[in-house]
C-alpha cells in the first residue's frame, strides 16, 4: 500500500473481521440496554401499581377466617389477583387467593383461612401483569393494622 509515494507496511499484524466486530458491538449493546432497564425500574413499584383504586368495605376476623369484600373502581386498572400479607408477632406470611382477579369496577367477596390475633397486621397486595406472569405490588392497596374482629 503506497501513500504520498513511502510505502506503508503491516508487520504481521491483522484487524478484526466486520462480522465479529458486529456481533460484539450487538452484545454488548443489549448487555447495557438490560443492565439499564434493571436498574431503573423495580418489578411491583410504581407505573401500573400506582394506579390501583380499590374500595374495601369490609376486612376483619373472625375465628380462623379473614372475611374481606371490596370492590376496584371503574377508574382502576385490572388486577389479575389479590393477596394478604399477614404480619403476626414480626413474621410475615401471604395468603394467596385463588380466583381473585378484579376488572376495573368489579367487586370481590373471599374468606381467607387464617390464625390471627388481636396484634396482626393484614396488608392487601394486588397483583398487575398476566395470569401467566403476575406481578406482587410492592405497595399495600389497604391495611388492616391491627386487624379488628369481625361484629
Amino acid at each position: 500500500m503506497e501513500r504520498g509515494g513511502s510505502t506503508i507496511r503491516f508487520l504481521g499484524r491483522k484487524g478484526m473481521s466486520p462480522l465479529i466486530a458486529t456481533v460484539l458491538l450487538m452484545a454488548f449493546a443489549v448487555a447495557l440496554g438490560g443492565m439499564i432497564m434493571n436498574w431503573s425500574s423495580s418489578p411491583g413499584t410504581g407505573g401500573e401499581c400506582d394506579s390501583i383504586q380499590i374500595r374495601v368495605g369490609k376486612m376483619c376476623a373472625q375465628d380462623d377466617k379473614i372475611l374481606l369484600s371490596m370492590r376496584n373502581t371503574p377508574e382502576s386498572v385490572g388486577l389479575v389477583g389479590v393477596n394478604l400479607q399477614i404480619t403476626q408477632n414480626g413474621f410475615k406470611s401471604v395468603a394467596y387467593i385463588k380466583d381473585s382477579a378484579l376488572a376495573p369496577g368489579q367487586p370481590l367477596e373471599v374468606t381467607v383461612p387464617a390464625a390471627v390475633d388481636a396484634t396482626s397486621t393484614v396488608d392487601i397486595l394486588g397483583m398487575i401483569g398476566s395470569t401467566a406472569n403476575p406481578v406482587t405490588c410492592s405497595r399495600p392497596i389497604a391495611t388492616a393494622e391491627p386487624i379488628k374482629p369481625c361484629e
